[in-house]
C-alpha cells in the first residue's frame, strides 16, 4: 500500500532513496517491544539505582602533560585503546571557548592578547577565576537551567498571555553567581515556602514549578489543567532531577523503569495541594507580592540591610506611660480564651503588643475572628491563616466592618518574624485613618496595605483568643501559636509608635530607596486542608481509582524514622547523602554544558532505555567529589575546565570518534541562538551589559504578530513594541520569551519555546538560519555598526589596519595572508566604501568560524 502510494506520485516527484524507504517501511511494520502491564523489570543490576561510588584515581601507565583527576580517567581509558587525547587547541581559541562557556559572550581583543602575553605559570587558571568571577557567568549558566525549568514569560496555549515571572529568572542567576550549594538550590525550588522563616527569596524560587503553561480563557475544563500542570511538575522533576522518564507511568506501570502507576500518583499526591484560582483568564496559582531588588545593586541591599540589623532595636514599648496603661484591657503570658465577650468586642482604636519566638509560619497571636464562620472583627498573628496571597512567617493583621462579607483593611509585614528569634510585634489601627505594624520597636514602613481602615469595627460573635483562632468552629482551636508566646497586651486606644534612632531612619530610607518595584510573582503553597489523591485511570482526570498517600517509589529508601512526606521532606530527599541519582544528573548536565554530551548521552533519562555513561567511573567520581565539595557546583566547572581533555583541539581526524563520545578532541558545535545574538552585540559595540529586570522587546519583524494571530485580545494581553535604548541591546536571556511566537530569529536558530522541559536542545542546519543572520533587522543593524567600528576602531586608516582590526575584534585573531588578499580585494573593487564595510562586517559575523563553538 506505502508503494503504491509513492508510485502515485509523478515521477518528477517520486526520488527516493529506496534503502532508506525500505528501512522506514520495516519499522513501521515492527510490533512495538511492550513489556506486559505491571511486569517489573529487574533492576538490582542497573547501575542508575546504585549509589555512586567513589573510584580510586587511575595510575597511568604513560605520563604526558599535567593533568587532574578528570584527565586520569579519560586517560586511562584512552590508552587502554592505544588512543590519546588531541593537541592543545590554539591560544584565541582557548579563550575564546572559555569565555563563551562561562560568560556567554566573546572575549576581547584586550582579553585575548593580555592572556597571550603572560607567560606565567598558571595563566589559565587565573583566567577560569576571572571569568568565574564575571556576573555574565550566572546568565550562562542560568541559560540551560531556564530551558529544564521551561521557563517563559508567558502562560502558553492559545491565550498565551503575559504573566510576571522574571524574578525568577534572576534569582537563577543570582543563584549561580553567589555559588548556592546545589542541594540548597534544589531544595528552594522545591520548597522553598515550606521552609522555617522563609524567606522572599526562598518563596521567589518555588516559580520553578509555577513555570508550567497555564491554560486561560473560556475553557471549562478547569480541572483537566490543573491536572496537567501536576503532571508538568512531576515530568520535570524527572527530567532535570532524577534522569527518570516519570511520565511514562501516568496512565500505567512504567514498561522499562521501577515506577508502578500507583507510586506515580504517590509522586503526584506531594505537589496536589496547590491552590488553583480564578475563572477565565483570572486563572492562576498562588501569587506573592515580590519586593524586586536590582541585581546590579543587590550586594548593597545586602550591606546596607546587615548594618542595619546590627544596630540595636529600641527598647520596649510602652514603658511607664500612664496614658498606656490606662487604655490597657489586658495582659497574657500564654494562649488562652477570655470568656467576657463585650469587653474585647473593640469598635475603633487599637493596639496589640506581643513577645514572640516561632518558626511557624502560619499562627495567630489575638483574634476575635473567624472569616469562615461569617464572624469578623480583628485579628493579629503570622502568615494571613494560611491564605495563598499572604506571605508565610510574615506578621498580618485584618479589621472588618462587617461580619460578612469582609469589608475593611489588611496589612502584611515586609520581612517574616518567624525565624525561631525573639522579636517583640504589634499592630496599631486608628479607625477610619490607619493600620501599622511594628517590628522590635521599628515601623515596618514596607508593609503591604490592601483596603482602607473602616471606622468601626464589627463586634464577632466569638470569644477574645490568645494564641489561637478560629476556623468556623466556636472552639478556638485552630491556628495555634507554636513557640514562646508572652507579654501579651491590649489596648483601647492606637499608641504613638516609638521613635527611632536617626542612624536607623537613614538606613532604612537607603534600603527602600533600592526596593524597586514590587511583583506579582507565580510560587508555590500549600492549601490548608489537604486534598485527596486518586490513581487516575487511563490518566483520565475524571476516572478516579484507589486513593493513595504521598510516597516515594520502592526502588528508592523510604524516609528516615517514618518522616511524613511533604514537598519539603521530597525536596530533602531528592538531596539526601546516598541519594543514587541527584548528583549524577546535576553533574551529567554539567559536562553536557562544556562537551555538547553528557556522559549519559540521554541525560532526562537514566532509566533502563537509556544510554549507559561512556565513563561511568568519571561519572560517579564527579557525583560524589560534587557531594564531598558542599554540592559546590564552581568547584566542579573548575575541575573541568583546568583539565587537559577541556583545553584540546577541535580538529580530529574525520570518523575517530563519532560522536564524541571517548573525548577525542573537544567536539565543534554551532552556538545556541542567544550567544549568536549576543556575539554581534558584543563586536558591534552595541551591547548593554546590565544584569537581570523586566523582559526587553529586540527589534522583531513587522507584521509578526498579526501574522501568528497573537496580537488578538483573546490571545495575548499586549502588542510588541520594539524597545528603545538600552532595551535593545541587552543580553538575549532577557528577550520577552513568548511560548506560541517566540522571536523568529531565536526560533530559527533552534530556541526551545520552552513549553516543556528541554534536556538538550536540537542543532540544526538549515538555509533559513543563514538568511537570518545575513538580513534578520537585528543583524542587519548590528553589522553596520561593526562596520562603523571597524573604519573608527582601527589604529590607522588604511584597509590592511582595518581589517586586521576587525578580525581581532570579532574572531580573537589576525587573518592569515589568504584572508587578508581575499577581503583587501574586495573593499578594493567596492564603489560605495560605506557598503563594502557593512558587507564586510556581516560576512565576519557569519563565518563558519564566528558561529561555531570551537
Amino acid at each position: 500500500m506505502l508503494l503504491d502510494l509513492v508510485m502515485s506520485f509523478p515521477k518528477w516527484k517520486r526520488k527516493v532513496d529506496w534503502q532508506r524507504f525500505s528501512c522506514v517501511a520495516l519499522l513501521m511494520l515492527m510490533p512495538l517491544p511492550i513489556a506486559p502491564a505491571g511486569e517489573k523489570v529487574p533492576v538490582s543490576d542497573h547501575w542508575a539505582f546504585r549509589p555512586p561510588l567513589r573510584p580510586g584515581l587511575p595510575e597511568l601507565r604513560e605520563q604526558g602533560d599535567p593533568v587532574n583527576p578528570v584527565d586520569l580517567f579519560v586517560l586511562d581509558h584512552l590508552q587502554r585503546e592505544g588512543g590519546r587525547l588531541a593537541s592543545r587547541a590554539p591560544v584565541h581559541t582557548l579563550v575564546r571557548r572559555l569565555s563563551f562557556d562561562l560568560r556567554g559572550l566573546p572575549p576581547t581583543p584586550e582579553e585575548v592578547r593580555e592572556f597571550t602575553r603572560d607567560q606565567a605559570l598558571g595563566r589559565w587558571s587565573r583566567l577560569v577565576e576571572r571569568f568565574l568571577a564575571s556576573p555574565h557567568f550566572g546568565e550562562r549558566m542560568a541559560q540551560q537551567w531556564l530551558d529544564l525549568a521551561r521557563y517563559g514569560d508567558t502562560s502558553g496555549y492559545a491565550a498565551d498571555r503575559t504573566r510576571e515571572v522574571w524574578p525568577y529568572r534572576d534569582w537563577v542567576i543570582g543563584a549561580f553567581n553567589e555559588n548556592m550549594p546545589h542541594d540548597r538550590f534544589i531544595v528552594e525550588q522545591f520548597a522553598g515556602d515550606m521552609l522555617p522563616g522563609a524567606t522572599p527569596e526562598q518563596r521567589l524560587a518555588t516559580g520553578f514549578h509555577r513555570n508550567a503553561m497555564q491554560a486561560k480563557g473560556n475553557n471549562p475544563r478547569k480541572e483537566e489543567f490543573r491536572i496537567k500542570s501536576i503532571v508538568d511538575r512531576l515530568n520535570v522533576t524527572g527530567r532535570a532531577v532524577l534522569g527518570l522518564t516519570l511520565e511514562c507511568a501516568e496512565c500505567h506501570d512504567h514498561k522499562y523503569d521501577p515506577v508502578s502507576q500507583r507510586e506515580y500518583y504517590q509522586l503526584f499526591a506531594i505537589f496536589n495541594n496547590i491552590p488553583h484560582l480564578g475563572e477565565g483568564y483570572g486563572v492562576h496559582g498562588p501569587r506573592m507580592d515580590y519586593r524586586y531588588v536590582d541585581l546590579a545593586r543587590r550586594a548593597e541591599f545586602k550591606a546596607l540591610k546587615s548594618k542595619l540589623e546590627g544596630l540595636a532595636s529600641p527598647a520596649q514599648w510602652p514603658v511607664d506611660d500612664p496614658v498606656a496603661k490606662a487604655a490597657q484591657l489586658g495582659k497574657w503570658d500564654a494562649a488562652a480564651v477570655e470568656e467576657e465577650r463585650d469587653v474585647f468586642n473593640l469598635k475603633g482604636d487599637f493596639t496589640i503588643v506581643a513577645t514572640i519566638r516561632t518558626r511557624a509560619p502560619v499562627s495567630n497571636i489575638v483574634s476575635k475572628y473567624d472569616w469562615r464562620g461569617k464572624q469578623r472583627g480583628y485579628v493579629f498573628g503570622i502568615g494571613g491563616e494560611g491564605e495563598p496571597s499572604v506571605p508565610k512567617g510574615h506578621l498580618f493583621a485584618w479589621v472588618s466592618a462587617r461580619q460578612d462579607p469582609f469589608e475593611g483593611v489588611e496589612i502584611h509585614s515586609s520581612r517574616t518574624v518567624a525565624d525561631d528569634r525573639e522579636h517583640q510585634v504589634a499592630v496599631i489601627f486608628q479607625a477610619g485613618q490607619s493600620i501599622r505594624l511594628v517590628i522590635d520597636g521599628v515601623e515596618d514602613t514596607g508593609a503591604k496595605i490592601k483596603g482602607s481602615a473602616p471606622a468601626v469595627i464589627a463586634a464577632a460573635d466569638r470569644l477574645l483568643a490568645i494564641g489561637s483562632g478560629y476556623n468556623n468552629s466556636s472552639d478556638a482551636g485552630a491556628y495555634r501559636f507554636a513557640g514562646e508566646l508572652k507579654d501579651v497586651r491590649i489596648y483601647r486606644r492606637a499608641l504613638q509608635a516609638p521613635e527611632i534612632s536617626r542612624q536607623r531612619r537613614e538606613l532604612e530610607q537607603k534600603v527602600n530607596a533600592i526596593r524597586v518595584r514590587t511583583v506579582s510573582v507565580p510560587v508555590m503553597a500549600e492549601e490548608v486542608t489537604a486534598r485527596k489523591t486518586h490513581i487516575l485511570l487511563r490518566g483520565d482526570f475524571k476516572q478516579k481509582g484507589a486513593e493513595v498517600e504521598p510516597g516515594l517509589p520502592g526502588i528508592f529508601s523510604a524516609l528516615p524514622g517514618g518522616e511524613k512526606l511533604t514537598r519539603l521532606s521530597f525536596a530533602n530527599w531528592l538531596v539526601s547523602p546516598g541519594h543514587p541519582l541527584t548528583s549524577r544528573v546535576a553533574v551529567n548536565y554539567l559536562w553536557q554544558h562544556f562537551f555538547g554530551l553528557g556522559l549519559v548521552a540521554t541525560p532526562g533519562d537514566f532509566g533502563a532505555q537509556g544510554a549507559r555513561p561512556s565513563y561511568p567511573e568519571l561519572l560517579d567520581w564527579l557525583a560524589d567529589e560534587l557531594v564531598r565539595s558542599g554540592w559546590d557546583r564552581k568547584h566542579l566547572v573548575r575541575l573541568i575546565v583546568n583539565s587537559r581533555t577541556y583545553r584540546q583541539s577541535s580538529t580530529v581526524v574525520a570518523g575517530q570518534d563519532p560522536g564524541n563520545k571517548r573525548l577525542v578532541g573537544m567536539p565543534r558545535r554551532r552556538l545556541a541562538a542567544e550567544q549568536i545574538r549576543d556575539q554581534a552585540l558584543v563586536v558591534s559595540g552595541l551591547f548593554v551589559p546590565v544584569i537581570g529586570g523586566p523582559p526587553v522587546f529586540p527589534l522583531q519583524p513587522k507584521g509578526f504578530y498579526e501574522e501568528r494571530g497573537q496580537n488578538a485580545a483573546a490571545n495575548s494581553n499586549f502588542n510588541w513594541v520594539n524597545s528603545k535604548g538600552d532595551g535593545r541591546y541587552r543580553k538575549t536571556l532577557y528577550t520577552y520569551w513568548k511560548r506560541m511566537a517566540l522571536h523568529p530569529a531565536l526560533a530559527a536558530l533552534d530556541a526551545p519555546p520552552r513549553q516543556v522541559c528541554v534536556t538538550r536542545r536540537s542543532i540544526t542546519n538549515t538555509p533559513q538560519q543563514a538568511l537570518v543572520t545575513m538580513n534578520d533587522p537585528v543583524f542587519h543593524e548590528l553589522a553596520m555598526a561593526f562596520a562603523g567600528r571597524i573604519v573608527s576602531g582601527a589604529q590607522e586608516e588604511t584597509s590592511t589596519a582595518r581589517i586586521r582590526y576587525a578580525f581581532r575584534v570579532c574572531l580573537g585573531r589576525y587573518p592569515d595572508p589568504g584572508e587578508l588578499k581575499r577581503f583587501m580585494e574586495f573593499i578594493e573593487k567596492s564603489t560605495d566604501q560605506k557598503a563594502g564595510w557593512v558587507s564586510i562586517a556581516s560576512v565576519l559575523l557569519n563565518l563558519d568560524e564566528t558561529l561555531t563553538r570551537e
